[in-house]
């Protein structure tokens, strides 16, 4: 016991006790610094995915889908001179160009995120989904590729064939539709308010969030800009109570 109290064994021994305790408090620290710009990159990098998808999906309502709608009905309604101009101009074709890829989110990170939360995981997942499905973009262009690429086949059919090909065509512009529709909802309405909350949390006060907050008000304020092309905040449920859902 007296060896244990000896001033050549305890002073060596705490001293290097307390070296090892810094560096262990230090490592710590410098893991949990990593960790926490790890989330603030993740949080900041699918708001910017979901800014960015906003932005598209609202130029292709805006000045694809709603005027191929308005102009469908027309045709429906009689105007053969707006058919022909469809057919001349090939307007039919639309939605050809493939759908960005975002992949720059390493997992370590996507991980460090859902260990907080992982519905915020889950909403990127399902926001990536919708954003990578492109089978009614596909079926639409093999659909106008058969039926709506020559004015003369077109107008060898009978009448009944020809209303069915463009109500068929009309069906589709409805989906697309819908489906940005589902995307700018899911970003207004779930994404970006759960992100802005996410990114005000105790744990980021003594760190830089400028580029996700900036990220996210740009896209609200972008949104309140388009407003009349926006889903309002009911569309989801209304979707789910419409049609045969809303008979049963």
């Amino acid at each position: 016991m007296d060896f244990f109290l000896n001033e050549k064994f305890i002073i060596p021994f705490l001293s290097t006790l307390g070296a090892s305790v810094t560096i262990l408090l230090m490592q710590f620290y410098a893991r949990r610094v990593k960790e926490t710009k790890q989330k603030i990159y993740a949080a900041s990098y699918i708001s910017d995915v979901a800014m960015r998808t906003v932005q598209s999906e609202l130029i292709i309502v805006k000045h694809t889908i709603k005027p191929h709608i308005e102009a469908v009905e027309r045709i429906l309604e009689g105007d053969d001179e707006l058919l022909a101009k469809t057919f001349l101009s090939n307007e039919f074709d639309i939605l050809t160009a493939p759908s960005p890829e975002y992949n720059h989110l390493p997992n370590e990170y996507s991980l460090q995120l859902g260990y907080d939360d992982i519905k915020l995981i889950q909403m990127y997942e399902t926001l990536l989904y919708h954003h990578k499905n492109e089978s009614n973009r596909i079926s639409l262009n093999l659909f106008v590729k058969e039926n709506l690429k020559s004015m003369e086949s077109f107008s060898s059919k009978s009448e009944n064939e020809r209303r069915d090909i463009l109500y068929t065509y009309y069906d589709y512009l409805n989906s697309l539709e819908h489906e940005s529709n589902r995307i700018l909802w899911l970003s207004s309405y779930v994404i970006f308010p759960a992100f802005k909350k996410y990114l005000k949390s105790y744990q980021f006060w003594l760190y830089s969030i400028k580029s996700g907050k900036k990220t996210i008000l740009s896209a609200l304020n972008h949104m309140n800009e388009n407003i009349d092309f926006m889903p309002e905040p009911d569309y989801m449920e209304r979707v789910r109570n419409g049609g045969i859902q809303g008979e049963l």
